[in-house]
């Protein structure tokens, strides 16, 4: 494995230059970065730091419902040519880093083309805005499991006849399997109708994509792969037996005891020292270095990225876009994650997501709380001891909240390969496990996108602080970045007592901005509220004088 700083640094450079050359901004995320030994000996650690990015689009809603297929619709491809790279992606994803051969692991990293992924998206646009008239029957991207899996699927259950030699190739070499298996990416399936083939050949043939018809619908239920090089069919299968009514997997989950230390802090540390350390953590401090190479503005839609401030300071704790270039509607969208409270518990965690991504959201102005929609994704170990027991914790904590608080889920994306084989000075090795990982992405309406509130304070002189707490005045500091800081876990992390007050506070918070009584805010995170001032001071370019009880309650 390449050093973490190296995968930070890497792993940012192709998102922004994707991002770029793609024209698609980044306008919101995270990074995140931990190591921990816990008291039971367990090493939770991102050996490979996580870098989380986002953005978010509209589509036209006569289009949301694709069409089933019917006998003789063409079934074709559209993207780049067929090269050896992802093969086995989808498996090597849910594998301990380590137990796969080097060069298989090698040959399962997808690659990216960015220009052809801008054309292929012209294309679909191109459709898209015929509107009555799209071509487009259906439409289903290639991801795990390349031709094999993409092409099934968007035949199901009617069938098709497919002409493997029909796909283009990078790579002459290719074996059929290879052809069959690869994941090369900025590639999709699609359904046409025979009268819309010319059309079609068009539109591509004007953005200079690649676009082949691989075979029609044949609705006898079987999809049937001919490769025309020696005649011979290498696929035969009925769709019912890989897509039908399989046998529903039981999962058998351990759970496992673990035991945590109360926090203990240096009896002579002071809160300089503490927040010196504090706003060194990846986490916490500034993150310039991801945001400031990168295009955050291109489409013109963007109405509010990470930037805030005179000093566009990367604060911002929501990410907005305009509906089109002619009106003030548009849609929102905020992330929440709490992945080390997750090392004490699991649901807590869960719900700590699920109200960080609200109480970052809440800064733009939404149509309802009830309109929320999410994305979950889960970053997890989930086949090693315990750690299936609590992915099921976190995911009922989770479902549960969010029918209280009326949000729904309905997308998202799991990675389990989070776990790593990890050399030892002996010689040896041990697995060290990445913590459990939830990210919501909530995105909403906005009816006007200029209500917009970011932590800048742009009153000074005359304006009000006010802390709304959620908490009941519990300082829970389980999980923190002071925790982590001094290399520690502690074991009562924050969690959301109150579904109904977080609902009520952000339905209050929301009155306020549409009657513009509120000219800045921000969300208390990582950091604790300390941090959430001074990010705002420093947003602002201003001081601020802050008055605290004298002596709050606190729960260690």
């Amino acid at each position: 494995l390449a050093s973490p700083r190296a995968i930070e640094i890497e792993a940012s450079n192709g998102a922004s230059d994707y991002g770029n050359k793609f024209g698609e901004p980044v306008i919101t995320g995270f990074t995140r970065s931990a190591g921990l030994r816990l008291a039971n000996g367990e090493r939770r650690e991102w050996i490979k730091p996580i870098m989380f990015s986002g953005g978010v689009g509209l589509i036209d809603a006569r289009h949301t419902d694709k069409d089933g297929p019917e006998t003789r619709m063409w079934v074709v491809k559209i993207g780049g040519p067929a090269y050896r790279i992802g093969m086995g992606g989808g498996a090597a994803s849910s594998m301990v880093q380590g137990d796969n051969a080097e060069h298989l692991d090698f040959n399962a990293v997808q690659r990216g083309d960015a220009e052809m992924e801008q054309k292929v998206n012209r294309v679909i646009r191109a459709c898209s805005e015929l509107g009555e008239d799209n071509p487009i029957v259906s439409i289903h991207d290639q991801g795990a499991g390349g031709n094999c899996n993409v092409l099934k699927e968007i035949v199901e259950p009617a069938g098709a006849h497919l002409e493997i030699r029909e796909i283009p190739l990078g790579d002459e070499s290719l074996s059929v399997l290879e052809i069959w298996g690869a994941e090369y990416q900025e590639n999709d399936a699609l359904l046409l109708r025979p009268q819309h083939e010319e059309l079609f050949r068009s539109l591509c043939e004007r953005e200079k994509v690649p676009v082949s018809f691989v075979g029609r619908v044949t609705g006898d239920g079987r999809v049937v792969v001919h490769d025309a090089a020696d005649d011979s069919t290498p696929v035969d299968l009925a769709l019912e037996d890989v897509l039908g009514d399989v046998p529903q997997k039981t999962f058998e989950c351990e759970r496992v005891e673990r035991r945590f230390d109360d926090l203990d802090l240096p009896r002579d540390l002071t809160v300089d020292g503490a927040l010196d350390r504090v706003l060194r953590l990846l986490s916490v401090g500034s993150k310039r270095f991801l945001t400031t190479k990168v295009d955050r503005s291109v489409s013109g839609l963007v109405a509010r990225q990470q930037c805030a401030g005179p000093l566009q300071l990367t604060v911002a704790d929501v990410a907005v876009i305009a509906q089109s270039h002619f009106a003030t509607t548009g849609t929102a969208t905020a992330i929440g994650e709490q992945p080390l409270k997750g090392l004490i518990d699991p649901a807590a965690m869960a719900r700590m997501a699920v109200g960080e991504a609200l109480t970052n959201l809440v800064w733009a102005r939404c149509t309802a709380l009830q309109d929320v929609r999410c994305s979950a994704n889960w970053m997890w170990a989930a086949k090693l001891p315990g750690e299936g027991a609590d992915l099921y914790d976190a995911a009922v904590a989770m479902s549960d909240l969010m029918v209280e608080l009326g949000m729904a889920v309905d997308g998202g994306k799991d990675s389990l390969s989070m776990a790593a084989r990890a050399p030892l000075p002996d010689g040896g090795e041990e697995v060290v496990k990445a913590p459990g990982a939830l990210v919501i992405s909530a995105y909403v309406s906005c009816p006007d996108i200029r209500q917009t509130v970011t932590p800048d304070l742009e009153l000074p002189g005359r304006g009000r602080l006010l802390f709304v707490d959620l908490a009941g005045g519990r300082q829970r500091l389980g999980g923190s970045a002071l925790a982590q800081v001094f290399s520690q876990i502690g074991n009562s992390p924050p969690d959301v007592d109150d579904p109904a007050l977080l609902a009520r506070a952000f339905k209050a918070v929301q009155e306020l901005i549409a009657v513009r009584l509120v000219t800045a805010g921000h969300d208390r995170s990582d950091g604790g509220l300390i941090t959430t001032l001074l990010e705002m001071a420093f947003a602002g370019n201003c001081g601020i004088e802050v008055a605290l009880p004298a002596e709050p309650e606190t729960d260690p």
